[in-house]
């Protein structure tokens, strides 16, 4: 979904600029490949608990994301119903983020000793 999104940022960046916005297209094209980009860097980690900072890190970048696309829809530089679309993808994609580094974090845990 990570790319997906990317794509509809980038999307959205085309459209920015079209209405003469460009710093504001160019902070979304930054943003645009974000996510997939910390997600590939994050999956050379030799253990799960780099991966899982990671991960984190992609999260922070789908909430910027989401942020970023409510302050444009609050400028009226993209429609209500993509404004809509685009929050809801990136919130699925953060709660996705989110139990994966959960997983990852669980499985580096030791286990409890029980006496």
């Amino acid at each position: 979904m990570a790319t997906e999104i990317g794509h509809r940022i980038a999307d959205l960046a085309d459209t920015v600029e079209s209405l003469g916005k460009t710093s504001f297209a160019n902070r979304l094209r930054e943003g645009s490949y974000s996510i997939s980009g910390i997600l590939a860097e994050g999956s050379s980690c030799p253990t799960k608990a780099e991966f899982a900072e990671f991960v984190g890190r992609a999260r922070g970048a789908t909430l910027e994301l989401a942020n970023l696309v409510i302050f444009f829809g609050e400028r009226e530089l993209v429609t209500e119903v993509e404004e809509a679309a685009l929050v809801n993808m990136l919130k699925r994609e953060s709660k996705m983020l989110d139990n994966f580094r959960q997983s990852l974090e669980r499985a580096v845990r030791p286990d409890a000793v029980v006496a």
